[in-house]
């Protein structure tokens, strides 16, 4: 096992250093806090790899690795449980729409005009949502600047659709999709943590997924509170062996933002824990039987990006023309992640100069102090966190901080499931659990007074 993990370790370390060449003889500019905080993201994320191998390696072979036994699944504990967490989703709605109206009094004054200042405290024009409900209200075109539409992809459209039927307000229909699948996502993040963590724990999982500073996004019509529910639904399903109905709503994750694909990840690694298990040298046609089931379950994972390129095609006659407006629109391409932090530095910094304070602290500063926290959270976390977790959580990053165009980093990352789990399992002491979750609602309260006030936040 030893020899596995040093050699395992020397691919990933030569790769990353052939990248770190890569990215030396083609970046753009070279200045000290851009050059400094790329080479510290890139030498942390290197130690967190590192660290993460020889647990993944343990937990993929049989009888090297703990299995954890699960919360006694007492249905009048858990109808208890899932009483507390729906409280909890909706008491926190509540709360933060009232620091909402809050913040919004402090920058206006007020009028009396409850309603009215509600509506205008969740400015919708400055993010995704408009785009998400005009797909919803009329699927994709090809002219204006709806067109650009195309690169949002459309189960959430779908449901917000379906649930139009009975609200005859797209915007209502947004918000109630949204916030249910908050609360759904919230009782299966419970669910899922309750497989390797006691009950108070599973219940901090969902507590720091509320509170973190982007939180306030899974309260209007955007996709993460879909997207958390359909990973958390597909992890959840596949570690308790259903792999048909686990693969099936990684599909729709795909089908509701890219990263979705992904998910393949997780799902492989424990399919592979789940077939070492049972491997047995006697009994080879079961076996392979059992293999054939994984593969054709692992297959569905992709179809869901897979139907959005078809939705491509089928539009513009291009299954790629999304990444065409991305790149021509929004100057979006998918690069290195190190390099990112070297310009959202790079940003940071002259904003700062210039006095450019909206720009700074609605922007650059929050991007990067998301960035660093995740990575900070998975290298301290990398050798306690559920290995596939792990191994999700790292590529996730990678892939969603990896745009040369990134404005919305805390908002990406509060969507990757695993980040909460870590942080409980950093947390263990009450003081540190105390001091984290101060941090995080000061965090909250913050980002949403600035989002509230029009700081730049997407």
């Amino acid at each position: 096992m030893e020899k596995m993990n040093r050699s395992i370790s020397v691919i990933f370390a030569a790769v990353m250093a052939a990248t770190g060449v890569y990215w030396a003889a083609h970046v753009s500019s070279w200045t000290f806090m851009g050059t400094a905080a790329a080479a510290a993201c890139y030498v942390l994320f290197i130690m967190t790899g590192l660290r993460a191998i020889p647990a993944l390696t343990g937990y993929i072979t049989p009888g090297r690795s703990q299995q954890y036994a699960g919360l006694e699944a007492a249905e009048d504990l858990r109808r208890q449980a899932w009483t507390k967490i729906v409280v909890w989703v909706l008491l926190s709605r509540l709360l933060m729409a009232v620091a909402a109206y809050a913040f919004l009094i402090l920058k206006n004054g007020y009028t009396g005009d409850l309603f009215g200042y509600l509506n205008e405290a969740w400015h919708l024009k400055g993010i995704d949502a408009p785009s998400y409900l005009g797909i919803a209200e009329n699927w994709y075109v090809t002219e204006g600047d709806p067109r650009f539409h195309i690169v949002f992809l459309p189960f959430f459209p779908i449901l917000i659709k379906a649930v139009h039927f009975f609200t005859n307000n797209y915007l209502a229909a947004g918000y109630a999709v949204a916030n249910l699948c908050a609360a759904a996502f919230a009782l299966v993040a419970y669910e899922l943590a309750a497989l390797d963590m006691d009950r108070k724990e599973a219940f901090r999982v969902v507590k720091y997924m509320f509170i973190f500073p982007a939180a306030f996004f899974f309260l209007l019509p955007m996709t993460e509170s879909l997207f958390l529910l359909l990973s958390l639904l597909s992890i959840y399903l596949v570690r308790k062996k259903k792999w048909l109905f686990g693969c099936l709503c990684a599909a729709l994750a795909g089908f509701t933002r890219s990263p979705g694909v992904l998910l393949a990840v997780p799902i492989v690694i424990e399919l592979w824990r789940g077939l070492a298990e049972t491997y047995k040298p006697a009994d080879k046609k079961a076996f392979k039987r059992m293999l054939a089931a994984a593969a054709g379950c692992l297959a569905i994972v992709p179809l869901g990006l897979l139907a959005y390129l078809y939705i491509n095609y089928a539009v513009y006659g291009n299954a790629l023309q999304f990444s065409i407006y991305q790149r021509e629109h929004w100057f979006q391409r998918q690069y290195l992640f190190f390099d990112t932090v070297r310009y959202q530095m790079e940003y940071a910094v002259g904003k700062f100069k210039e006095g450019d304070s909206r720009s700074f602290l609605g922007l650059w500063l929050p991007n990067l102090l998301a960035i660093f926290t995740t990575l900070y959270v998975m290298f301290k976390s990398a050798r306690k966190l559920h290995p596939s977790y792990t191994a999700y959580m790292i590529v996730y990053f990678v892939f969603v901080t990896g745009p040369t165009w990134l404005l919305s980093a805390p908002r990406y990352l509060a969507a990757a499931f695993p980040l909460a789990f870590a942080v409980v399992l950093l947390t263990k002491d009450k003081a540190k659990d105390s001091a984290v979750t101060v941090v995080c609602i000061a965090g909250s309260l913050l980002y949403l007074g600035l989002f509230v006030w029009g700081y730049p936040i997407y």
